[in-house]
């Protein structure tokens, strides 16, 4: 790549020689150790381009030979310089744009992320940027080994992190703490109260004091057994810890419209274009006017896509295109049987079923089922025994 650019820099001369000398004058180029680039044969014709600094002396060795060689174009800095030496605007920009371009490789321009699942990359950025490492930071004052421990010091949910500057942008590499499983502290002060609402079958607790009885009907959040007991000495605290298993009512209703809709894909899609510049999106390109209005809701499927723009493929530019896709969907009407939905409310009163009484034991079900307007309805009362106790801990002043 360095090459490339100070060949541009240096210029380059592209030439032409008829086809009754081509054969004589590729020997000769070959021949001659010259930097020869591009050569072709195009309808009998030779064509190749050499450097700045290999033009005269080649032009001297075709011209020994009795070859003429034809300049058809000419490249480069240099010769933009001298063609357009009358025009100071242009050189002083280039000129401009190059020392531009270098300030800028100092500063980090751009941020991203890899590694993470659970912590999003937005937090991330957030706590580098208050450490002194985030957009527009200048890249010699940051010690980034300094950086590394500093962050890992102060956050405890990461175990590793990486940050490597490639031109101006700054990829961040880490590595998130997996948490130990929650382990139960028997010493702290616990209630037992209830977790949804019964009437009390019988009792198990292994610690605290109970405080409701069998047979006995509890709201949610009420106390069951108490970690509190009073003693010669005052209160004393302790973790209750128990089972209290009771019957529990549960319902589901489940209801199947005859006449419904679908969303499906009409192929149709439109997209909106940005040019994003240190965090500002400017939309310069728009064809969304041409979607349909045909229905009451069109839903859409948005994807966006960036691709960051590169200098030279090594300098990354604060600056991304993206491109919002707008998928169309339209509205296809679904009507159904009395049979048809009665079979689809049956399979979801199965699910839900299911999901309801995991875990417990079924004690009863009672259904009602039938056409109602223009759905088919169920609706099931479940009675179950399952185990109501909820452990909650219990604040003390000490």
């Amino acid at each position: 790549m360095t090459a490339k650019v100070i060949n541009w820099f240096f210029g380059s001369q592209s030439y032409r020689i008829s086809s009754e000398n081509a054969n004589a004058a590729a020997h000769t180029l070959t021949l001659s150790g010259a930097d020869v680039r591009k050569m072709r044969v195009v309808d009998g014709e030779l064509y190749f381009t050499l450097p700045m600094r290999d033009c005269k002396a080649v032009e001297h060795i075709l011209e020994n030979k009795g070859i003429s060689a034809e300049c058809v174009s000419r490249h480069g800095l240099l010769y933009l310089v001298h063609r357009y030496r009358r025009r100071w605007g242009i050189p002083i920009g280039v000129l401009l744009f190059f020392a531009v371009l270098w300030l800028s490789e100092q500063f980090i321009w751009t941020v991203d992320v890899s590694g993470n699942t659970d912590i999003p990359s937005d937090v991330i950025t957030q706590r580098l940027d208050a450490l002194g490492c985030g957009i527009g930071t200048y890249i010699p004052k940051v010690d980034f080994d300094d950086l590394h421990n500093s962050f890992l010091l102060k956050y405890d949910d990461i175990s590793w992190i990486s940050v490597n500057v490639r031109g101006t942008a700054a990829h961040i590499e880490v590595r998130e703490m997996k948490l130990p499983d929650r382990i139960i502290d028997e010493d702290a002060p616990h209630n037992l109260v209830a977790r949804e609402d019964g009437i009390i079958e019988y009792m198990e607790i292994l610690r605290g004091t109970p405080v409701a009885r069998t047979d006995e009907l509890v709201r949610r959040g009420e106390l069951l057994a108490s970690g509190i007991t009073e003693g010669k000495h005052g209160l004393m605290f302790s973790h209750a810890m128990g089972s209290v298993m009771a019957e529990v009512k549960r319902s589901a209703h489940i209801e199947v419209p005859l006449e419904s809709y679908v969303l499906n894909a009409t192929g149709n899609q439109y997209s909106e274009k940005y040019l994003n510049i240190f965090g500002i999106s400017l939309k310069f390109f728009e064809n969304t006017e041409k979607m349909s209005q045909e229905y009451d809701k069109i839903e859409y499927e948005m994807s966006n896509r960036q691709k960051r723009l590169r200098v030279f493929d090594t300098v990354e530019l604060p600056i991304a295109m993206s491109e919002m896709v707008f998928s169309e969907y339209e509205r296809v009407p679904v009507i159904l049987t009395e049979e048809e939905a009665k079979a689809q409310a049956y399979r979801r009163l199965r699910d839900e079923c299911t999901a309801l009484t995991s875990g417990c034991e079924l004690v009863s079900r009672k259904i009602s089922a039938g056409l109602s307007g223009n759905a088919y309805i169920i609706d099931c009362e479940l009675t179950v025994i399952c185990d109501i106790a909820e452990e909650r801990p219990i604040y003390t002043d000490n």
